[in-house]
């Protein structure tokens, strides 16, 4: 991209400790991206000498390097406030881009002007679906569903398989309440109507809320299956699962709070956060359990 070209898509990536998958990234952008992007790397404090790597095999980013970890939502909103272009994609430093994906959002949402969200397949590195790129949005119910396994147990189902969608065909289109902030591209009208990503979500829901606000706002959110890229999940989430268990029940406590609960009773809403509250003791409990045993083990 020259100097004097101005870019169509600013793409805005959070890295804490990215290592190698960073630079994946970085190089799958290169590969399979033609229009013209700029690459913004918000680096919030890593240890692993990454960002710094990545500025030099990259030297096109443009780095902002925070001095201690300020979480997703506001490390991506520093992205978004400096970024140049008219459409914005929120990109996972964990996440590869494949078949011109990023061309591919941008082509539908140039020719869609309802779309205010769009976000492609995203599959694992299995090849299988990472569910939660296509979402409808939490409810009491999607809680009940999913802590008694009904929403794996009866993926076809309207009902049990709603959060996911999983009775629809994943290659296809369709509108949806939600699309995952690991590949999420939205326009800057989008932002200056809505404002930017909610900061008190520190990790996790951050993506929810703002496609919710979106389509409050009266944009649609569009799961566009044509397009693809592989999320190898960043394994700084396992050499921290207590903190990442943490932030994900406390993300989706506020979720609740702020977007649910004026919805809903107080004995609903009593019941939802106790389900959260053991839900984390449980699942926390087992993580510590695991680190003790490698600890052992590796002693």
């Amino acid at each position: 991209m020259s100097a004097v070209t101005r870019p169509a898509v600013s793409v805005v990536i959070v890295n804490y400790n990215g290592g190698r998958l960073l630079l994946e990234c970085l190089a799958s952008l290169q590969e399979h991206t033609t229009v013209p992007i700029e690459i913004l790397l918000v680096d919030n404090a890593s240890s692993d000498g990454s960002a710094l790597e990545a500025s030099r095999t990259f030297p096109s980013v443009r780095l902002i390097a925070n001095p201690a970890n300020l979480g997703f939502a506001r490390a991506c909103n520093q992205g978004m406030a400096l970024a140049g272009a008219d459409y914005l994609l929120l990109l996972n430093p964990d996440l590869v881009v494949r078949e011109r994906a990023v061309d591919t959002v941008h082509a539908y949402m140039t020719s869609h002007p309802e779309a205010g969200i769009c976000g492609p397949r995203i599959l694992l590195p299995s090849g299988r679906l990472d569910r939660p790129c296509r979402r409808s949005f939490k409810t009491p119910a999607t809680y009940l569903h999913k802590a008694l396994g009904l929403t794996s147990l009866f993926p076809e189902s309207r009902t049990f398989g709603r959060y996911y969608l999983s009775y629809l065909d994943e290659r296809q289109t369709f509108e949806v309440d939600a699309v995952i902030g690991a590949f999420l591209m939205t326009r800057r009208s989008v932002v200056d109507r809505i404002g930017l990503l909610d900061e008190r979500f520190f990790l996790y829901c951050e993506d929810e809320d703002f496609c919710l606000r979106a389509k409050r706002a009266g944009f649609k959110v569009v799961y566009l299956g044509e397009a693809v890229a592989v999320h190898h999940k960043s394994s700084s989430a396992r050499r921290t699962p207590v903190r990442s268990l943490y932030e994900w029940h406390r993300s989706v406590f506020q979720f609740h709070r702020k977007n649910i609960a004026p919805e809903h009773g107080p004995l609903t809403n009593g019941m939802v956060y106790a389900g959260i509250s053991v839900a984390f003791a449980a699942k926390a409990a087992v993580a510590l359990v695991r680190r003790e045993r490698v600890t052992g083990n590796a002693s």
